[in-house]
Order: structure tokens, then sequence, then C-alpha cells
């Protein structure tokens, strides 16, 4: 399990490695002591920033849901250009109506390697997810009804999210929506 995990984690790197800096960022904005800082280790924390549990609420669910937005709404931005622009308007290598070759497939292939790779990496560690769903939602929490009924999706596909990352289900189901464009 932690070879597939790794190998996922290296074929999507650079999504790997900025989702592990904004965890980082996170963590000492909301002061939490990082006790790892490298980011693309060879063991079941590769792509993540090894940190301290903490069990304040906010914190908790922050520094879960933070580096997953960032990476988010970067990844898809990049993921949907490249994705439209090489599957659904089938941009290629040269242009069918002129026979001239397009400069930005090149482009648009690092984009669509770029959001997808951002895409891969958007869920935090399976503990912390855990951790998280532990302090905000356990009977022993105290918080207030409303605030788990509004915090209950968004925790709740944190921890499915981090699930499918932890086996690199991932990366599997972006490469499986990308071959769809391609074929459909």
């Amino acid at each position: 399990m932690t070879i597939i995990y790794v190998i996922s984690k290296l074929l999507t790197f650079p999504g790997a490695y900025l989702k592990a800096f904004w965890e980082h960022v996170a963590c000492r904005m909301l002061g939490i002591p990082v006790e790892n800082s490298d980011y693309l280790r060879l063991n079941e924390v590769c792509g993540h920033a090894e940190h301290q549990l903490t069990h304040s609420k906010a914190k908790t669910f922050l520094v879960c849901f933070l580096p997953s937005l960032f990476n988010l709404l970067l990844g898809a931005s990049m993921f949907v250009t490249g994705y439209i622009n090489l599957c659904l308007l089938d941009i290629g290598l040269t242009d069918p109506a002129s026979k001239t070759k397009v400069i930005f497939f090149a482009v648009y292939i690092a984009l669509l390697y770029l959001g997808s790779s951002l895409l891969c990496n958007l869920f935090p560690m399976y503990e912390d997810a855990l951790n998280m769903w532990e302090t905000l939602f356990a009977r022993s929490s105290g918080m207030n009804i409303i605030l788990k009924i509004v915090l209950f999706l968004p925790a709740a596909v944190l921890i499915a999210g981090s699930w499918l990352e932890r086996f690199g289900l991932t990366v599997l189901l972006t490469a499986a929506a990308i071959a769809v464009g391609i074929v459909l």
C-alpha cells in the first residue's frame, strides 16, 4: 500500500510538493509545530508536512481544509483549461484547417498535467482527517449542533478523499477522466 501511495505521489510530484508547502504555511499561520519539513519523503507522509496533531476544533479543521482549498483553486483552473482544449475542442499538434503546428498544444498538455497533479493531491493525510473528525464530531466535543451540520459535508469529503488518496486512487480516477475525455 505504501509503495502504491509513494508512486502516486512521485507521479504527481508538483501537486504533492505544493500541497505539502500549503500545509506547512497553514501550520505556521495557525501556530502548529511542524516536525519535519521534507515534503517528498519516500514513506506514508510523502507529499505532506509532518506536524503535531492539535485538539483545537478550528485549527484542526483549518489545517485540513485550507491547503485543500488552495490546491483545488489552482488545480481546477489549470485542469479545466487543458481538458477543454485537448479533450473537448480536440486541439492537436497540428491545426487541421491550416496544417500549421499549434504552439499552445504543449501549453495545454502542461496545464492538464499540472492541474491533474494538483487535483490528485487535494486531501489531508488520513490520520489528520480522522483526527479532524474525532475533534469535531465526538460526543464530548461540545460543539454547537449548527456548526456540526455546516461542517459535516466538508469534513466527510475530506475524509473520503484522504482515504482515496491513501490508496493512490485519486491518480487512477483522474487518469480515467482524461481517458474518457480523449476517447469521447
